[in-house]
């Protein structure tokens, strides 16, 4: 055993004292950082769009959709307001400010006023959420012809920034069989948001015209249009009271188990990937050679899986370690801001999940680390690993197809079936525990998968053997395949 140790000491310290460790050790929680933060930097960074409207109904709809606009903006402002105050002091401090704002109904004048008696007098590009990025001005020309021009950047309109081209323009015309037509012109022919909005302004519009026609009251109309069902979901577990809802909290644990089983699919694949690479690597520079001469093949074996499953073990520390720290520190901001963020954050640290979740990485690692072990013994360079590698990436990749196309019906016959696939159990039976398969079916699932793992191993130590000492190569599997593949007369 002390030559496993030693092997595995050495398979360790070979990535794990390098910068390139250290630096995807760091990248990880970048880009995650990077991935939350990107669309709201996207958003904030979108530059304000000038748009016109030419109503030729004559029935002042240019000034409804402005108007209408103002008010969608005005109260996105006013939630902004309600949730940093309520952050900063609670549902009392929230009243406050949410008093100052309201003392201007028609506008956001008294938005800083707000903020500012709570505390938070320099907070006004806090409320970027609440700024509109399309902003209305008066039509530069009557024709489509002649705002052409304007829509192209040829000729521009003052606006508060300066000179600007226009983004888009709207023409609302009469139509005899639908009421109403809007034409929409631009130069930007990927964004439908502008677009969208208008056309539901006057959707709203004509709806509540059509009911007015009907001799219905608009104070009527609107108590109409608010009508629906209040829906309440109730929790149907063993220790739930009669009329308790389900929260953020129960559902939390099935979008984490969905996390855990995408993050032990590329653990799984990344550290299997590493014991490939770096067989080829010893194989092609006499390495293995020398490692032979002094231990067995066994050791050798179990050394480097050992010695790559320490990596990844350091990999969930480092993270785990951090996010335990940012709960800590941050668990009450995140609390008075959204408690469903701080609940999910919980439930990311479920023991039993986090448990399931080490089980089935250290079945997966050891049936895909002993594959891709075996394969490069095969093999003498990295292009003939990508001939062998080709069947077990599909093998990987379709637990992920199974469990992206099932997410919304994980207890569908498809995703149960592939948890009795030994090779797809650790990620498609990952993703299916908050759905609380039977016992006995977890338990006999992982035990064929388990079972499946000292097979893997059986055999993996097999082909190593006769790989680490030339008795085969990728030549080998391929004349095996031909022969497999050709007719008897």
């Amino acid at each position: 055993m002390r030559a496993a140790y030693l092997i595995a000491r050495r398979e360790y310290l070979s990535y794990v004292a390098t910068w390139g460790f250290w630096l995807s050790l760091l990248a990880v929680p970048i880009f995650a950082a990077i991935g939350g933060l990107t669309p709201a930097l996207i958003q904030s960074s979108q530059p304000v769009r000038y748009f016109t409207v030419i109503d030729e109904t004559g029935q002042g709809l240019d000034r409804l959709i402005e108007e209408t606009r103002f008010e969608e903006r005005r109260e996105r402002v006013r939630n902004a307001i309600e949730m940093m105050a309520s952050s900063m002091g609670g549902d009392d401090a929230a009243a406050r400010a949410l008093a100052i704002f309201d003392e201007d109904p028609d506008g956001v004048s008294r938005a800083e006023d707000a903020l500012a008696s709570v505390g938070l007098s320099d907070a006004a590009s806090a409320l970027e959420a609440g700024r509109t990025k399309a902003v209305q001005v008066d039509p530069p020309a009557q024709t489509v012809e002649a705002l052409r021009a304007y829509l192209s950047g040829d000729q521009t309109v003052d606006t508060p920034e300066g000179p600007k081209s226009l983004f888009a323009a709207f023409f609302i015309r009469p139509n005899p069989e639908q009421g109403l037509e809007l034409v929409y012109l631009s130069a930007n022919l990927t964004n439908n948001d502008l677009r969208s909005d208008v056309r539901n302004i006057l959707r709203a519009n004509m709806r509540e015209d059509a009911l007015v026609s009907e001799g219905l009251d608009p104070d009527e109309i609107n108590a109409i249009l608010d009508i629906r069902p209040l829906v309440t979901s109730l929790d149907v577990s063993s220790d739930a009271g009669v009329e308790e809802e389900v929260t953020f909290a129960d559902r939390a644990p099935f979008f984490v188990a969905l996390g855990l089983a995408f993050i032990l699919w590329m653990a799984v694949f990344s550290v299997a990937n590493m014991l490939l690479t770096s067989m080829i690597e010893e194989k092609g520079g006499k390495i293995i050679e020398l490692l032979l001469s002094t231990a067995r093949l066994e050791d050798i074996l179990l050394g480097k899986l050992l010695g790559v499953a320490g990596v990844s073990v350091t990999l969930f520390a480092v993270w785990g370690g951090v996010g335990v720290g940012l709960s800590t520190l941050g668990g009450s901001a995140l609390a008075s801001i959204d408690p469903d963020l701080l609940e999910l954050l919980t439930s990311v640290f479920d023991p039993g999940l986090l448990l399931a979740g080490l089980f089935f990485f250290t079945c997966g690692y050891l049936m895909y680390g002993a594959i891709f072990l075996a394969m490069g013994s095969l093999c003498d360079t990295l292009q003939d690993a990508q001939t062998l590698m080709g069947p077990v990436i599909w093998i990987l990749m379709l637990p992920m197809l199974i469990i992206v196309f099932s997410i919304n019906a994980l207890d569908s016959m498809v995703i149960q079936i592939g948890s009795w696939v030994p090779l797809w159990t650790p990620f498609v039976m990952m993703a299916r525990l908050p759905t609380d398969p039977p016992f006995w079916e977890l338990a006999a699932a992982c035990a064929l998968m388990v079972a499946t793992t000292v097979v893997v191993l059986w055999g993996a130590a097999a082909v190593f053997r006769q790989g680490a000492l030339g008795h085969a190569n990728a030549d080998s599997v391929r004349k095996l395949l031909k022969m497999g593949g050709k007719k008897k007369a």
